[in-house]
């Protein structure tokens, strides 16, 4: 018995050591980084990096909702998966339909009284990409994040979604997205600029750029995309302590393919220099792509950063 409670002790010892070890390793600004952590000089401790308090409160004990960018369906993201070597935030929605015009209630479609259809598709935040907008550790802080709306047979949509996080509540609510296209690759959030905020007032508001890859105008869906995008976002924000309005300002779109040395690159490159410094009359639909692409009659003597005349 007395043997036992011996090997009970040393073992209490031993934890209590250890813990006391593991507690005070971090206790300098040095050792803070080391560890990837955040040194606060007020409490003089080392804490969660913001990304890693973000994503903890997300993950279980408040999930964040998506709002769902064509028609403002609210999916709420509840279950945290690893993809390869990313980590995502993932919910799932069905909605039972009769056409894209009326809906039935389960009621109905249980007794017959209509033909049940049902919409259903997933929704994937990817949270290993999450990149903060601003340096702050009260109040509000934006963050951008990538996700994927599948939608189970139509089409698998990637978005930049903008988020805000509010450290009192420790919710995040999703602002304003940015749709990337259909099965792109490759996309990475570089920060440009952080949003700084003084006397409660945004001095600078924080600007990202997207690099991605999408399908060329003559791709076919099964291969790997070669065309090279690149999105400026701005976030724009009213008030430090209200994100009610805010959201994100698309500044530019620039896309270049990467072709075969072929007879045809003089006609892409026309079409590439057509896009990256395109004046808006030249694009009617705002979807970023020249028209002359879409009608394949770019000219490369025609300076599309000018305004269209109607000559």
């Amino acid at each position: 018995m007395f043997k036992t409670l011996s090997k009970v002790l040393v073992a209490f010892v031993v934890i209590v050591i250890v813990s006391y070890f593991l507690q005070n390793r971090a206790n300098t600004p040095e050792a803070c980084t080391n560890i990837e952590g955040y040194w606060n000089a007020d409490q003089n401790s080392c804490e969660d990096k913001t990304e890693k308090m973000i994503f903890q409160s997300l993950s279980k004990p408040h999930p964040v909702s998506i709002v769902y960018p064509d028609n403002q369906r609210l999916v709420s993201l509840d279950k945290a998966e690893q993809v390869e070597q990313e980590i995502y935030l993932r919910g799932y929605y069905q909605d039972l339909v009769t056409s894209p015009e009326h809906k039935v209630t389960e009621q109905e479609a249980t007794n017959g009284q209509d033909k049940a259809i049902y919409e259903r598709g997933s929704v994937f935040l990817n949270m290993s990409k999450l990149s903060l907008l601003a340096d702050n550790r009260t109040g509000i802080t934006y963050f951008a994040a990538p996700f994927v709306i599948n939608t189970a047979g139509r089409g698998i949509f990637d978005y930049i979604g903008l988020f805000s996080y509010d450290f009192a509540s420790q919710q995040a609510t999703h602002l304003s997205s940015e749709l990337l296209g259909n099965r792109i690759r490759e996309q990475t959030i570089v920060i440009k600029e952080k949003s700084i905020v003084k006397d409660n007032v945004f001095v600078q508001e924080g600007m990202i750029e997207v690099h991605f890859k999408s399908h060329g105008p003559k791709q076919a869906a099964e291969d790997y995309p070669t065309q090279s995008n690149k999105m400026t976002l701005q976030l724009v924000a009213l008030d430090p302590k209200d994100d009610q309005h805010a959201a994100f300002r698309r500044i530019t779109i620039d896309k270049k393919t990467t072709h075969k040395k072929t007879a045809n690159n003089k006609n892409a490159t026309d079409n590439n220099s057509a896009n990256s410094t395109m004046h808006k009359s030249w694009d009617t639909d705002s979807d970023g792509i020249n028209d002359c692409e879409k009608q394949n009659s770019c000219d490369h003597t025609v300076d599309y950063s000018q305004e269209k005349t109607n000559d």
